[in-house]
């Protein structure tokens, strides 16, 4: 049966959308709207950098760092080691439903243009959903207010050639 394509962009997901996330019947296309929304909002934050700006988590330490700029050549290892630190999670891996929905609504959120994210983030991500490449996403554990740090970190692993996904029933490291 051919797969329903769900264009994201700036109209709601629907209720029917989600169902056929889980039941894998779906095939996310990036709206033009939504991709310009994302550049606009990368513009911003790049926009920022160029100056003295200080823009917590994107050119600062964390928590108790907040007002500490990192320097622009170390921004880069800033993000990888934001994500490797908030990889913490263990216990059995989130069914493949429970990922894919992960992954839709993470695009979803990324693609409203306020995140300050590259669109290649965007597509790497989409393309992961529609090639069936699931990260491996612990069940259990996770930090901060909203409980998603640690669940998007391990997602976030494989977009940096790190951590594990499944692909075709297998197992395998990110980087592969």
């Amino acid at each position: 049966m051919p797969k329903t394509e769900i264009t994201i962009g700036q109209n709601n997901l629907q209720l029917d959308d989600l169902r056929a996330v889980v039941h894998d019947e779906v095939e996310l296309i990036l709206s033009q709207n939504a991709e310009k929304s994302i550049t606009r909002g990368l513009s911003t934050i790049s926009d920022l950098l160029k100056t003295d700006a200080v823009v917590y988590g994107v050119n600062t330490g964390f928590g108790k760092l907040a007002q500490t700029r990192i320097d622009s050549s170390d921004l880069e290892t800033l993000q990888k080691n934001l994500v490797r630190s908030h990889a913490a999670g263990t216990g059995k891996a989130l069914a493949a439903a429970i990922v894919r929905l992960i992954l839709v609504l993470k695009i979803k959120s990324l693609s409203q243009g306020h995140s300050g994210v590259r669109p290649e983030l965007v597509r790497h991500l989409i393309a992961l959903f529609n090639n069936n490449i699931l990260p491996v996403i612990p069940s259990q554990g996770s930090v901060g207010a909203s409980g998603d740090l640690a669940p998007l970190a391990h997602m976030s692993l494989v977009v940096i050639g790190e951590g594990e996904a499944f692909y075709n029933g297998k197992r395998m490291s990110g980087a592969e």
